[in-house]
């Protein structure tokens, strides 16, 4: 059973052995030795952040995430534009082959007819 005359229990920060306080203050650890204040041992709580603050962070995470579609959209338009120029000029290296098929009915090839005993 726990007296009042023992104080609160602690937990130290240093070594995290538990301990009576023994209501004196300072608060020292019997383990280690550690001075604690009271004010070491209270929680601080975090209250809810503000509606200003939260539009405010939401409203930068909108503003990132735009600029970020931004930024790919402008290189998917410039990787669309290396790919028209380098069709055009791929178009522009091929030759025309229309003069070609002209040439073709010129060429004359000489088959030379092989006697059966030579397959």
């Amino acid at each position: 059973m726990v007296k009042a005359s023992w104080g609160t229990k602690r937990t130290c920060q240093n070594c995290a052995a538990r301990f009576y306080d023994l209501n004196k203050s300072p608060i020292k650890c019997p383990k280690c030795g550690r001075e604690h204040d009271r004010e070491d041992f209270v929680k601080v709580r975090r209250g809810r952040a503000s509606a200003a603050a939260t539009s405010a962070a939401a409203a930068a995470a909108a503003a990132a995430a735009a600029a970020k579609l931004a930024a790919a959209k402008a290189k998917k338009a410039e990787d669309v534009d290396d790919v028209a120029a380098d069709t055009e000029a791929d178009d522009a290296a091929i030759e025309d082959t229309d003069d070609l098929a002209d040439e073709a009915e010129d060429i004359e090839v000489e088959v030379e007819d092989k006697g059966e005993g030579d397959r």
